[in-house]
């Protein structure tokens, strides 16, 4: 069973990691230095004063960066990487696994994860630059603000539901495209 809880902290970590770096890692660095997660060794750095303020910087700026529609493009396109490697780095920590190359299955794990789904945020998110059946990209980043800070925390205390959530994000923005392509598609009278 206890092998089971690991497993959905390491997967709720990690996909909450593929909506925001810094911010997973900054509660993960919290949640340890307060005693109710424990960090194995090369990841303990996570829970140091000097680590957790400039991990909350990081945080603020990406969420910010996120939210003007000439950057969010380019801001996720960057981030990308970012996110494998922090969704990396939250998986193997939460199965207590290190960075040798005896770990490499439980960072490719988490790094693909979280990979895969930063990649569908951005292929189901509609673009920030309009609104998409009502719904602005301003709140929809606000959204995933909101889903990656309560997911991080599930993920840590109650670590099945944090799939659960994770899922709903998913099926939340495959609805907003869905509408999206519906409500365009009809306007075309004349063609290009």
């Amino acid at each position: 069973m206890e092998a089971l809880f690991a497993a959905g902290i390491a997967t709720g970590l990690a996909a909450v990691a593929g909506i925001r770096a810094y911010l997973p890692l900054l509660l993960i660095g919290l949640f340890a230095r307060l005693g109710f997660f424990e960090l194995p060794a090369p990841f303990d750095l996570l829970e140091g004063w000097a680590v957790m303020a400039a991990l909350a910087v990081l945080a603020v700026l990406e969420s910010v960066l996120d939210k003007v529609p000439a950057l969010e493009t380019a801001v996720n396109v960057a981030q990308t990487p970012l996110r494998m490697a922090a969704g990396a780095v939250l998986f193997a920590a939460a199965l207590g696994a290190g960075l040798g190359v005896e770990y490499a299955s439980e960072l490719a794990a988490g790094g693909l994860l979280a990979g895969a789904v930063s990649g569908l945020k951005a292929f189901l998110r509609p673009a920030n630059d309009a609104t998409a059946a009502g719904v602005s990209g301003t709140f929809l980043s606000a959204f995933e603000d909101v889903v990656a800070l309560v997911g991080a925390v599930i993920a840590v205390f109650v670590p099945l539901v944090s799939l659960v959530l994770v899922g709903f994000l998913l099926f939340f923005f495959y609805r907003i495209k869905r509408r999206r392509r519906r409500k365009f598609q009809g306007l075309r009278i004349l063609g290009d």
